[in-house]
């Protein structure tokens, strides 16, 4: 999973995950979305969801408030989960996790998205 502090294959779990929330919100509204959060964060915002998603989190809150924070963190988690096959997991485990142990979310978060990545990365549910 890591390798030397960083991802391995890490472009492309990026590329999925991008996909992911391109899928669930729409591209126009992703750009948007990616532009105030890398102003906000100070860096791109995929980056920081994998590196450390509490932060992600955080200035998602400050974009979409708490509820519509916690709602759009689930709803990723939950493509994440369908797409993955890691259906022991419900997206309010992860968002738990998330609350409770970030670096334990985030690689839960990233095996998820190195199984994709594995299978090709086909965001077919």
């Amino acid at each position: 999973m890591q390798d030397g502090g960083t991802l391995r294959g890490a472009g492309d779990i990026r590329g999925i995950l991008r996909a992911i929330f391109e899928s669930i919100l729409g591209r126009s509204c992703f750009v948007a979305l990616s532009y105030h959060l890398k102003h906000s964060l100070g860096e791109d915002p995929l980056t920081v969801f994998l590196r450390g998603p509490r932060e992600f989190y955080q200035a998602l809150s400050k974009f979409f408030g708490e509820n519509g924070a916690t709602v759009t963190f689930k709803i990723v988690c939950g493509r994440l989960i369908a797409l993955s096959g890691f259906e022991e997991l419900t997206p309010d485990d992860i968002y738990d996790l998330l609350l409770r142990d970030e670096e334990a979310a985030r690689r839960v978060i990233v095996e998820m998205l190195e199984k994709l990545a594995s299978k090709g990365g086909g965001l077919e549910g």
